[in-house]
């Protein structure tokens, strides 16, 4: 299967779990301020590599929210390769972020359902930001959309587009990025955000 197949079937896997766990009975809120926590899970596409994504996000204000992302970018293991050239690869093709995102949902007096942000990431391999558009369904399930730009490297310069040539790629750094996935509310000691 190609890429794109792979892109489909992700797309239309997280849209048909989404569409399963609607509840129409229970109040739906995309972002609800300090209280709001959120777990990510979805697809990437990274330049033109495909991967896999795992986000959090905290609340720290009615409009201020910061969390952690993790990517990998899913690549075969070259025939021959050793064991250097595995753990090059795996290094390559993973990133670990820090975020900090403002909502526009109360500000511009949007549907609780619905949160619009934009956000700046700080990685391993770039600096950046991002845009982005959530959905809640329910009180803990939603999707989100988001599209992001690697400006700068970070502790590791930006390789050239299609150099395969180095022991370590960084495929982040002057990248743009799309994403596309699931959101769960994160249970607290108080029950769902209130």
């Amino acid at each position: 299967m190609n890429k794109a197949g792979i892109i489909k079937l992700s797309i239309s896997f997280l849209i048909g779990l989404a569409l399963i766990f609607i509840s129409p009975k229970l109040h739906s809120q995309s972002y609800d301020g300090a209280d709001d926590r959120k777990i990510f899970l979805g697809a990437t596409v990274v330049g033109d590599n495909f991967g896999i994504e795992f986000q959090t996000d905290q609340g720290a204000g009615d409009w201020v929210s910061y969390g952690g992302k993790i990517i990998y970018l899913l690549h075969e293991f070259p025939d021959g390769s050793d064991e250097f050239d595995r753990a090059s690869l795996i290094f390559s093709n993973l990133d670990v972020a820090g975020f900090m995102r403002f909502h526009f949902s109360a500000p511009l007096n949007l549907s609780e359902k619905t949160d619009p942000y934009l956000g700046m990431d700080v990685s391993l391999k770039s600096i950046g930001a991002h845009a982005g558009f959530k959905y809640n369904f329910s009180e803990t399930l939603g999707v989100y959309s988001q599209v992001g730009y690697g400006f700068f490297g970070s502790f590791f310069g930006p390789t050239p587009r299609h150099s395969e040539d180095e022991d370590f790629i960084n495929r982040f750094a002057k990248r743009t990025g799309f994403s596309v996935g699931i959101t769960v509310n994160i249970w607290n000691p108080y029950g769902y955000m209130q």
